[in-house]
């Protein structure tokens, strides 16, 4: 029937906007199926979309600041092995680090956001880049390990 494909695609985003309800506190927009472990440990601003396989680990605690845009694929990962078991081969033990995304921020597709990284407002994430450091606001970041490969002038570009 013609109708059904549509009818089905209209309650699957129901549903996923009621997941994003019960997980979060609030209205997301949600364009796919996402995972968030320890739910109870994000805050999120309004606003923003989440797409489709998005993945956020939030052991510790991750802040997504308002208008906010997480792309297919994306990670958001706090937390690796146990802190207060693991110590690395040089002797660290590993502290809680929560990630913070600020307001405005893009990650792009297949972007990893690592433990205790702030990443700072209006910045864009690059598809694939892995941001093991801070990234200060209005900055373009990419590569494996992210760096910063452009800053964002005027809000003729944003």
């Amino acid at each position: 029937m013609v109708g059904e494909p549509r009818l089905s695609g209209r309650l699957k985003r129901y549903l996923l906007a009621a997941k994003a309800r019960r997980l979060f506190g609030r209205k997301v927009v949600v364009f796919g199926d996402f995972t968030v472990i320890n739910p109870e440990n994000v805050s999120i601003g309004r606003n923003c979309a989440i797409n489709h396989d998005v993945f956020i680990v939030a052991r510790y605690g991750v802040e997504i600041g308002d208008d906010v845009i997480l792309s297919a694929r994306s990670m958001l990962i706090d937390a690796g092995l146990d802190p207060a078991t693991f110590v690395d081969p040089r002797g660290r033990q590993y502290a809680e680090r929560r990630i913070h995304i600020g307001r405005g921020v893009w990650i792009g597709a297949g972007a990893i956001v690592l433990p205790g990284v702030t990443v700072g407002e209006r910045s864009v994430v690059g598809a694939g880049a892995v941001v093991t450091r801070d990234v200060p606001p209005l900055s373009v970041v990419a590569g494996n390990p992210a760096r910063i490969i452009r800053k964002i002038v005027g809000s003729e570009n944003f």
